[in-house]
């Protein structure tokens, strides 16, 4: 048999096209497989992140409703309650407004003026703007924790926490050492040359920006002669730390 005749028995009397062969597709290369895989599961996944943002946003709206919900029951529980006990709604306002009371003289005593302040005019030739320490710890604070260090015998944490890097310390005799380097050179040199035999600060005798430490003690000479030690330090604060220093000796 012709390959014509073979040809021919294919193919209907009415030549229209055989459904079998019609709906067959040709078989995809293994590129075009794993490429048709590879959209798929990146469509899939897209979907499992749609459906996780869905969610999240129905656990909030659940939270917010709940909330909401809360809300209302606890003001609905007070409206009874106030609606069911008035003496005692009436004894809590009471109460309240005793603490108030109470808690602003405690304010108004704190912010009350001295005396002498009070009493002072108002000064043609004065600033307007008085001095301060600025933010941070007060001069009051700073005192407190200077002093209480010293008299701890630590003395050289109290420069650690409060002395800015770049101090001004400046002894009685003018001498001026500049900075925390200054600061450590100069008392280096004092404990290799003098023995503290006791020492006791006293204050702080605080100002706007400021404060003074009063210092006395006993101390011993490099040639062994002990006298007694009188001595003040004045502080400068700034933005809560130490920015000048300044020691002056008793001369009676």
């Amino acid at each position: 048999m012709s390959k014509a005749k073979r040809k021919n028995d294919a193919t209907p009397a009415d030549g229209s096209t055989d459904p079998a062969v019609e709906s067959s597709a040709p078989a995809l290369s293994k590129k075009e497989r794993k490429a048709a895989e590879r959209a798929a599961e990146k469509a899939a996944g897209k979907e499992a992140k749609a459906a996780k943002v869905v969610e999240r946003k129905a656990r909030k709206l659940a939270k917010r409703i709940a909330k909401e919900a809360a809300k209302q029951a606890a003001e609905k529980a007070a409206v009874t309650t106030a609606t069911a006990s008035p003496d005692a709604s009436s004894n809590g306002e009471k109460h309240t407004k005793k603490e108030k009371r109470a808690k602003k003289t405690d304010r108004d005593a704190n912010d009350a003026t001295p005396p002498s302040e009070a009493s002072t005019p108002k000064f043609k030739h004065a600033r307007k703007k008085k001095l301060s320490s600025g933010k941070g710890a007060t001069a009051q604070e700073i005192g407190a924790s200077l002093v209480a260090l010293c008299n701890g015998g630590r003395s050289d944490k109290a420069e650690q926490t409060w002395y800015h890097r770049r101090i001004e310390s400046i002894e009685e005799d003018g001498t001026v050492f500049e900075g925390w380097k200054g600061v450590l050179e100069k008392g280096k040199w004092w404990k290799e040359t003098f023995t503290v035999l006791s020492m006791r600060a006293s204050g702080p005798y605080v100002c706007a920006n400021g404060f003074t430490v009063v210092f006395t003690g006993r101390v011993r000479l490099p040639d062994g002669t002990e006298v007694d030690a009188h001595e003040c330090g004045v502080y400068t604060v700034e933005k809560g730390r130490i920015v000048r220093e300044q020691f002056m000796q008793w001369r009676g």
